[in-house]
Protein backbone atom coordinates (compact mmCIF):
# COMPACT_ATOMS: atom_id res chain seq x y z
CA UNK A 1 0.00 0.00 0.00
CA UNK A 2 1.96 3.28 1.13
CA UNK A 3 5.53 2.99 0.60
CA UNK A 4 8.30 0.24 0.56
CA UNK A 5 11.43 2.12 2.24
CA UNK A 6 12.64 2.14 -1.18
CA UNK A 7 13.04 0.31 -4.59
CA UNK A 8 13.29 0.86 -8.34
CA UNK A 9 12.91 4.15 -10.37
CA UNK A 10 10.06 5.04 -12.10
CA UNK A 11 9.58 8.81 -13.60
CA UNK A 12 6.69 10.65 -12.61
CA UNK A 13 6.14 14.48 -12.95
CA UNK A 14 5.05 15.79 -9.79
CA UNK A 15 4.87 19.32 -11.07
CA UNK A 16 1.28 18.49 -13.10
CA UNK A 17 -0.48 17.62 -10.29
CA UNK A 18 -3.16 20.35 -8.93
CA UNK A 19 -4.12 20.28 -4.82
CA UNK A 20 -7.61 19.88 -4.50
CA UNK A 21 -8.24 18.17 -1.04
CA UNK A 22 -8.77 20.81 1.83
CA UNK A 23 -5.91 21.17 4.07
CA UNK A 24 -5.33 22.46 7.59
CA UNK A 25 -4.59 25.79 7.90
CA UNK A 26 -0.80 26.08 8.34
CA UNK A 27 -0.99 24.47 4.73
CA UNK A 28 -3.54 27.02 3.29
CA UNK A 29 -0.94 28.60 0.68
CA UNK A 30 0.88 25.47 -0.36
CA UNK A 31 0.36 24.26 -3.71
CA UNK A 32 1.99 20.50 -5.39
CA UNK A 33 2.98 22.50 -8.19
CA UNK A 34 3.88 25.64 -6.33
CA UNK A 35 7.66 27.22 -6.25
CA UNK A 36 10.07 25.01 -4.78
CA UNK A 37 11.69 25.86 -1.30
CA UNK A 38 15.43 26.82 -1.58
CA UNK A 39 16.66 23.62 -0.13
CA UNK A 40 14.43 21.47 -2.31
CA UNK A 41 16.16 23.39 -5.33
CA UNK A 42 19.43 21.70 -4.21
CA UNK A 43 18.16 18.52 -5.00
CA UNK A 44 20.11 17.21 -8.22
CA UNK A 45 19.24 14.82 -11.04
CA UNK A 46 18.24 11.52 -8.86
CA UNK A 47 20.70 8.73 -8.28
CA UNK A 48 19.73 5.37 -9.83
CA UNK A 49 19.32 3.41 -6.41
CA UNK A 50 15.52 5.11 -6.57
CA UNK A 51 15.81 4.84 -2.45
CA UNK A 52 15.42 7.47 0.37
CA UNK A 53 18.66 7.63 2.27
CA UNK A 54 20.68 8.30 -0.55
CA UNK A 55 18.36 11.15 -1.44
CA UNK A 56 18.30 12.83 2.54
CA UNK A 57 22.31 12.38 2.75
CA UNK A 58 22.58 14.18 -0.49
CA UNK A 59 20.15 16.76 -0.10
CA UNK A 60 20.52 17.54 4.18
CA UNK A 61 24.34 16.58 4.33
CA UNK A 62 24.11 14.41 7.57
CA UNK A 63 26.46 11.52 6.20
CA UNK A 64 25.43 8.87 7.25
CA UNK A 65 24.37 5.17 5.53
CA UNK A 66 22.52 2.23 6.44
CA UNK A 67 18.84 1.69 6.86
CA UNK A 68 16.34 4.83 7.81
CA UNK A 69 15.47 3.44 11.15
CA UNK A 70 19.20 3.49 12.18
CA UNK A 71 19.86 7.10 11.20
CA UNK A 72 18.90 8.13 14.59
CA UNK A 73 21.14 5.80 16.77
CA UNK A 74 23.80 6.57 14.64
CA UNK A 75 23.05 10.46 14.59
CA UNK A 76 23.51 10.54 18.55
CA UNK A 77 26.94 11.58 19.62
CA UNK A 78 27.69 12.89 15.59
CA UNK A 79 24.37 15.33 14.81
CA UNK A 80 22.63 17.20 16.98
CA UNK A 81 19.05 15.12 17.11
CA UNK A 82 15.83 16.32 18.54
CA UNK A 83 12.13 16.92 18.97
CA UNK A 84 12.00 20.39 16.90
CA UNK A 85 11.68 20.76 13.00
CA UNK A 86 14.35 22.99 11.53
CA UNK A 87 15.16 23.34 7.95
CA UNK A 88 17.54 20.93 6.75
CA UNK A 89 17.30 18.61 9.24
CA UNK A 90 16.09 14.93 8.19
CA UNK A 91 12.91 13.45 9.84
CA UNK A 92 13.40 9.66 11.02
CA UNK A 93 10.41 7.25 10.90
CA UNK A 94 10.96 4.05 12.88
CA UNK A 95 10.49 0.51 11.16
CA UNK A 96 7.19 -1.15 10.78
CA UNK A 97 5.46 -3.58 9.59
CA UNK A 98 4.45 -1.50 6.35
CA UNK A 99 8.01 0.15 6.34
CA UNK A 100 10.66 -2.61 7.81
CA UNK A 101 13.76 -0.09 6.58
CA UNK A 102 11.94 2.88 8.05
CA UNK A 103 11.61 6.41 5.70
CA UNK A 104 13.83 9.52 5.86
CA UNK A 105 12.74 13.01 4.86
CA UNK A 106 14.29 16.31 4.37
CA UNK A 107 12.88 19.30 6.14
CA UNK A 108 12.46 22.04 3.36
CA UNK A 109 9.87 24.48 4.96
CA UNK A 110 8.71 24.99 8.51
CA UNK A 111 4.94 26.36 8.38
CA UNK A 112 4.19 26.58 11.87
CA UNK A 113 4.57 24.60 15.39
CA UNK A 114 2.68 21.66 13.63
CA UNK A 115 3.20 21.55 10.51
CA UNK A 116 6.46 21.43 7.53
CA UNK A 117 6.83 20.70 4.05
CA UNK A 118 9.51 17.85 4.06
CA UNK A 119 11.29 16.50 0.34
CA UNK A 120 11.94 12.81 -0.04
CA UNK A 121 11.87 9.74 -2.30
CA UNK A 122 10.25 6.26 -2.55
CA UNK A 123 7.27 7.04 0.22
CA UNK A 124 4.76 6.03 -2.22
CA UNK A 125 5.04 2.05 -2.93
CA UNK A 126 3.49 0.09 -6.32
CA UNK A 127 3.93 2.17 -9.73
CA UNK A 128 5.28 5.16 -7.50
CA UNK A 129 8.22 3.65 -6.08
CA UNK A 130 11.34 5.58 -6.23
CA UNK A 131 9.32 8.77 -7.16
CA UNK A 132 11.07 12.09 -5.60
CA UNK A 133 8.31 14.13 -3.92
CA UNK A 134 9.26 17.55 -3.39
CA UNK A 135 8.09 19.82 -0.59
CA UNK A 136 5.36 17.58 0.26
CA UNK A 137 3.04 18.46 3.52
CA UNK A 138 3.65 16.41 6.86
CA UNK A 139 1.90 17.54 9.90
CA UNK A 140 2.47 16.37 13.50
CA UNK A 141 -0.34 14.76 15.09
CA UNK A 142 0.48 13.31 18.38
CA UNK A 143 -0.98 13.61 21.50
CA UNK A 144 2.07 16.12 23.06
CA UNK A 145 2.25 18.20 20.24
CA UNK A 146 6.47 16.64 20.21
CA UNK A 147 6.25 15.67 16.85
CA UNK A 148 6.11 11.49 17.62
CA UNK A 149 3.68 10.82 15.04
CA UNK A 150 3.07 12.28 12.21
CA UNK A 151 0.47 12.68 8.70
CA UNK A 152 2.27 12.73 5.43
CA UNK A 153 1.03 13.93 2.15
CA UNK A 154 -0.44 11.08 0.09
CA UNK A 155 -0.23 12.49 -3.66
CA UNK A 156 -2.81 9.31 -5.20
CA UNK A 157 -5.34 10.75 -2.72
CA UNK A 158 -4.13 14.35 -2.94
CA UNK A 159 -4.13 14.90 0.72
CA UNK A 160 -2.60 13.82 4.01
CA UNK A 161 -3.22 9.99 4.61
CA UNK A 162 -5.19 8.54 7.45
CA UNK A 163 -2.32 6.88 9.00
CA UNK A 164 -0.28 8.55 11.65
CA UNK A 165 3.60 7.10 11.05
CA UNK A 166 6.16 6.88 14.11
CA UNK A 167 9.22 9.39 14.99
CA UNK A 168 12.21 8.85 15.93
CA UNK A 169 13.07 12.39 16.00
CA UNK A 170 14.80 15.05 13.63
CA UNK A 171 18.65 14.50 12.90
CA UNK A 172 20.12 17.96 12.34
CA UNK A 173 22.89 18.51 9.94
CA UNK A 174 24.87 20.69 12.47
CA UNK A 175 27.92 18.56 13.37
CA UNK A 176 27.48 18.02 17.02
CA UNK A 177 30.58 19.68 18.99
CA UNK A 178 32.52 17.51 21.00
CA UNK A 179 32.71 17.62 24.68
CA UNK A 180 35.94 18.51 26.62
CA UNK A 181 35.38 14.56 27.99
CA UNK A 182 35.27 13.01 24.76
CA UNK A 183 38.64 14.34 23.71
CA UNK A 184 41.37 11.71 23.37
CA UNK A 185 43.58 11.59 26.38
CA UNK A 186 46.98 13.09 26.05
CA UNK A 187 49.96 11.54 26.94
CA UNK A 188 53.09 13.45 28.22
CA UNK A 189 56.10 11.45 26.43
CA UNK A 190 58.94 10.85 28.69
CA UNK A 191 61.84 12.48 27.79
CA UNK A 192 65.14 10.66 28.47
Amino acid sequence: MLMAACAAPVAFDYRGVAAQAPLSDSFRTWRPDGPRTHLSRRAGAPDPSAECVPFARALSGVEIIGDAWTWWAQAEGRYRRGRTPEIGAVMVFGATEEMPLGHVAVVTAVLGPRAVLVSHRNWSGGREKGRIDLDRPVEDVSPRNDWSGVRVWHEATQRLGPGVHLLAGFVHPHMEPRRRDDRAPYRVAEVR
